[in-house]
């Protein structure tokens, strides 16, 4: 830091006010030492981070961030309540050289009691916000060894039954008795099926899922999920094309590659004639990867449900054939872990497109022109 901005500094705070720099979007910028203190923090564990992350509530969060838009748009100074703990808040717009407003500036209207009184309290939170960290954290702990014994301890009997299942089929000889295995065997992979799917699903829910965020090439998820299909597909007589990129994307690629999966697998369970597209194509910073399908579709009232617990369409019978209605669930809730947006367009006796967006890296979304969306 500069001579000059730590004197800046010393002359933000001196008075005990509250300043702070936020962006257009809200997220707060610079902050002095005083509105840190209003939070129980320190000024470098503030800046960067949006209302939310500081335990504003989404309602007083939301209003905030309206407000600062509208003293960017209107460039006329507004006032708001909720940005700090205590007191009425004056956000100014703050504008370049051009003229343009760039950011917004927001200074505390408020006493040095009630601020002793914000840091007081901001101090009990912190305090409490760790101790609920802490338990939550020895839950996850338990939790995690619980399910990692599971995983080992449950599918160890469904070896045994594999095995099983396989010398007892060398013993069969007439046509009767060998359909009846093979229907155990179906069975024995339909239930290790679901407990798979259960324990994905326990792990996510339980927070011991952590993101490995990195650059990487897309195509190469692309090919492995074209060699994983494409013998289903062709079992089936359909087809099943994959569109590259040849762009770099910024994820988590091996939690990426189990969100697909299963739209993958849906798509070519529910298509009997026509084909399947895996497609790559840039939009902006993003990189929208498409599963197109010439599929049964899905009617609008059931678009939002099938993302659902152990939800199916068209299956009244629980047939595990057409799975398990939990692989949908799990692409829900690894979306949200990784903070990729997941939609859906759908005609029902057409077909279905799932689209899913990753952020582009940064220098191949700069030096490449983004793609137009094309059908399938």
């Amino acid at each position: 830091m500069t001579d000059r901005m730590i004197r800046l500094e010393a002359l933000l705070s001196a008075n005990g006010v509250a300043h702070a720099l936020l962006g257009l979007d809200a997220r707060l910028l610079v902050v002095n030492q005083a509105f840190a203190a209003a939070f129980g923090l320190l000024p470098e564990e503030v800046e960067g981070k949006a209302l939310g992350e500081l335990g504003v509530p989404a309602p007083i969060a939301s209003q905030v961030e309206a407000q600062v838009r509208r003293a960017a748009l209107t460039g006329v100074p507004v006032s708001a309540f909720g940005l700090l703990p205590r007191g009425e808040v004056m956000l100014s717009p703050v504008r370049d050289a051009d003229g343009k407003v760039t950011s917004v500036a927001a200074i505390a209207d408020t006493d040095a009691a009630a601020l002793a009184a914000a840091r007081a309290e901001a101090e009990r939170a912190r305090a409490e916000t760790e101790r609920v960290r802490l338990e939550a954290e020895k839950g996850r702990t338990a939790i995690g060894r619980f399910l990692s014994a599971a995983s080992h301890d449950l599918r160890q009997p469904f070896q045994a039954m594999h095995l099983f299942h396989h010398l007892l089929m060398g013993r069969l000889t007439d046509p009767g008795s060998r359909d009846l295995g093979e229907k155990l065997e179906m069975s024995i992979e339909a239930a290790e099926t679901l407990l798979r799917a259960l324990l994905d699903v326990s792990k996510l829910e339980a927070g011991l899922v952590r993101p490995q965020v990195q650059g990487f090439p897309i195509d190469e998820t692309l090919g492995r999920l074209l060699n994983e299909f494409a013998p289903e597909a062709d079992a089936k007589g359909l087809r099943f094309n994959v569109r590259p990129a040849d762009a770099e994307v910024i994820t988590d690629p091996v939690l990426l590659e189990q969100l697909l999966r299963p739209i993958l697998s849906n798509a070519l369970r529910y298509t009997e004639s026509g084909g399947v597209l895996l497609a790559a194509r840039r939009r902006g910073g993003t990189l929208r990867i498409e599963v197109w399908d010439t599929g049964i579709g899905i009617a609008s009232a059931d678009q939002s449900a099938i993302f659902d617990d152990f939800h199916q369409l068209g299956n009244p019978n629980r047939d595990r054939r057409h799975g398990l209605g939990l692989g949908l669930s799990i692409v829900r809730r690894l979306a949200a872990l990784l903070g990729l947006p997941v939609s859906l367009r759908s005609v029902p006796g057409k077909g279905s497109v799932f689209v899913v967006e990753v952020p582009l890296a940064v220098e191949r979304a700069e030096a490449l022109p983004a793609e137009k969306s094309s059908a399938a």
